[in-house]
């Protein structure tokens, strides 16, 4: 068994039949790769949807529950039950081409002193907020230096992280299980650790997929926010969990709220305030410009307002993390000999 591909989903049912179609039909040996659902007691379709596809395809869908509910809890379980030499964990705000396993394999054996390899992520959206959405978190201006976000021509080497990654099965008996204290952005902290221990990432851009982004605002407003609380309570996990992008936002807003106040009482705090915002109107205008050759101009002034609210809501999401029960807990140092012990119930083979 090469791949444990696995899938961890809770209220997917928008995505859920075409990515599980997607992984059904690789060209690829069946009989080399094994499909582990994880349900995060799901309270829309998506369960209904997953059961209709186990009886398309009789067997080879191995259905578990993950009560917990969060990411990392389900990662543990389907790690626990994976019998591939990778296994593969996918978003379910995802998509990916016939050829991802078999790519994956390629890359995987032309590599195989890295712990990890990965492919790049094409984001799209669906309506004019996902369309907005889906350019801001494709430029660089919105997600910092993510290579697998931003790297548009063939390219391939060693990075800090991989998305949809296919992990060598041992790494886990080396480093532990994903951190289930997490509710978010667990994969930052897991790995810091495999880098920590020696390992190495390795993204291609021969492996691709697409991410569906969020495609209303609060809902984008949400993601953010949360991504920005969770990041800074993963970084008390240990050295190496965030990177420099990571911090941008959290600046961005200290610095807004340190010179709005002061420049009330300081003129030079108000001038170094106002040449802040014109830098800051300016990138705007810049990194919105390309949109009107993919969408129009219609698109430029929400473009904009996007970015703001990436930033802002992230800032501001950073700034609770950091203030969070979560981050100041007394137990936060992950110890890599704690293994999650919790016992998964196959609920529908």
């Amino acid at each position: 068994m090469v791949f444990s591909f696995l899938l961890v989903v809770r209220n997917e049912e928008q995505h859920i039949e075409n990515l599980l179609e997607a992984i059904m039909n690789q060209d690829f040996p069946q009989e080399q790769y094994e499909v582990i659902v994880i349900d995060g007691e799901s309270d829309d379709r998506t369960l209904q949807i997953i059961e209709q596809m186990q009886e398309r395809y009789p067997e080879r869908i191995l259905l578990l529950s993950n009560p917990g509910r969060t990411l990392a809890k389900g990662w543990n379980i389907g790690i626990q039950h994976a019998e591939g030499e990778y296994v593969i964990r996918v978003d379910g705000h995802s998509q990916i081409p016939v050829d991802f396993l078999s790519s994956t394999y390629r890359v995987a054996r032309r590599v195989p002193e890295a712990s990890c390899v990965g492919g790049v992520v094409e984001t799209k959206g669906t309506g004019f907020w996902g369309e907005v959405n889906a350019y801001v978190y494709s430029h660089p201006f919105g997600v910092g230096n993510s290579k697998f976000r931003t790297t548009k021509k063939d390219w391939e080497g060693y990075v800090d992280t991989v998305p949809y990654a296919a992990y060598k099965r041992e790494i886990f008996d080396e480093v532990g299980y994903f951190d289930e204290q997490l509710k978010r952005n667990e994969d930052l902290e897991m790995h810091a650790r495999i880098r920590r221990n020696g390992g190495s990432f390795f993204l291609s851009t021969a492996i691709r997929s697409v991410y569906f982004v969020r495609n209303t605002l609060p809902a984008f407003l949400h993601k953010s926010y949360s991504d920005g609380k969770w990041t800074m309570v993963a970084s008390r996990q240990g050295q190496g969990v965030l990177r420099w992008r990571h911090y941008i936002p959290l600046i961005m807003v200290l610095m807004s709220l340190i010179l709005g106040v002061t420049s009330f009482f300081s003129p030079v705090a108000l001038t170094t305030l106002s040449a802040l915002i014109l830098v800051y109107f300016f990138l705007l205008v810049s990194s919105s410009r390309g949109v009107i050759r993919e969408k129009g101009w219609k698109y430029v002034f929400p473009c904009m307002l996007s970015f703001l609210l990436l930033h802002f809501s992230r800032g501001l999401g950073s700034a609770a993390g950091l203030l969070s029960k979560g981050y100041w807990k007394s137990d936060r140092v992950y110890d890599k000999e704690r293994r999650y012990d919790g016992k998964a119930t196959n609920i529908a083979r």
